[in-house]
C-alpha cells in the first residue's frame, strides 16, 4: 500500500487519518500471466494501481484481438466507460505478467472522497488521462508507422522492452512485419 500512498502524494500530500482509511479499502491482488482481470461484458466496479506486472487493455473487432494500451507498474488502469457509467466491459484487462495489483472498489472509492485529498488527487488524475488520451492519441495519428513507435519507445519505454512484439504492433496499429523491420532499423 506504501507504493499507491507514495503515488498518490507525488499529487497531493495526505494526512494520517486519509492514509488509514486507504490501507483500511485498498486490496492487494494477485494475476497470474494471461489471467483475465475483467471480462468484456463484465461490470467493472474497481480502479487498479499496478504494483508489479503489465496489464493489457484490448477489446475485439471482428474476432480480432486490439491493444488499446499497455499498463507497468505505477499507472492507475480500469475499463473507464464501465466503471463511470456503470456499463458492461466492452473491453478486457489481462495480466501480460504474473501482476500485483492494488484494487479500489467504487464503493470504497465514496468512502474516500470524505478526505478532500481524495478529491484533490482524482480530479488531478482524471485531468492527466484526459490531457494524455488527447496528446497520444493526435501524436499516433499523426506519425508514420516509425514515428509511432519512436513516440511509444519516448512515452513507455517498459511496454516496448517487456510486451509482446504482437501487442505493441496491435497498439500502434501497425503489422507485427513492419514493427519488427523498424526495431532491426
Amino acid at each position: 500500500m506504501k507504493q499507491l500512498a507514495d503515488y498518490i502524494e507525488q499529487i497531493i500530500k495526505l494526512d494520517d487519518k486519509a492514509v488509514q482509511a486507504l490501507y483500511q479499502l485498498a486490496e492487494t491482488e494477485h494475476y497470474s500471466k494471461n489471467q483475465h482481470i475483467l471480462e468484456q461484458g463484465e461490470r467493472c466496479t474497481k480502479i487498479w494501481f499496478l504494483k508489479t506486472g503489465m496489464v493489457r487493455k484490448y477489446y475485439l473487432s471482428d474476432g480480432k484481438e486490439i491493444t488499446s494500451w499497455i499498463h507497468t507498474e505505477n499507472e492507475t488502469f480500469t475499463s473507464l466507460q464501465s466503471y463511470a457509467l456503470s456499463l458492461p466491459s466492452t473491453e478486457y484487462l489481462q495480466a501480460c505478467e504474473d501482476t500485483v495489483a492494488i484494487s479500489i472498489t467504487r464503493q470504497n472509492s465514496e468512502k474516500l472522497i470524505q478526505f478532500p485529498q481524495f478529491v484533490t488527487f482524482t480530479n488531478t488524475l482524471m485531468e492527466r488521462e484526459f490531457v494524455n488520451i488527447d496528446v497520444h492519441t493526435k501524436a499516433l495519428h499523426a506519425a508514420d508507422a516509425k514515428g509511432k513507435y519512436e513516440y511509444l519507445r519516448k512515452i513507455a519505454p517498459e511496454t516496448v522492452k517487456r510486451a509482446k512484439l504482437g501487442h505493441i504492433a496491435s497498439l500502434l496499429g501497425i503489422s507485427q512485419e513492419t514493427l519488427s523491420r523498424i526495431r532491426k532499423g
